[in-house]
């Protein structure tokens, strides 16, 4: 429960952060009335599930994805996961 919190004041900070510099700032992609594009990944020891769904302009998804290590015996075996948040 609370790493849940955590993860999600984390993504909302993020995407605060995001918005407001976006704001201060305007880009080419703006210029041309088009949308930013946003990722960011974060590293977790389990798989964690990320923000999916629509957070003010944007849309947001993510992806789960395993990192691997080949170990003595040949075998490939996951060592932790990383959570790749996108917003677009």
């Amino acid at each position: 429960m609370t790493t849940k919190i955590l993860k999600t004041g984390i993504l909302c900070g993020a995407l605060l952060a995001t918005a407001v510099g976006g704001a201060l700032t305007s880009t080419d992609a703006e210029a041309r009335g088009g949308k930013e594009y946003f990722s960011q990944d974060y590293k977790f020891d389990r798989p964690m599930h990320g923000y999916e769904g629509r957070q003010g302009n944007y849309y947001c998804s993510y992806q789960r994805i395993p990192n691997n290590v080949l170990g003595r015996d040949g075998r490939y075996k996951v060592k932790g996961w990383t959570l790749r948040q996108h917003c677009y």
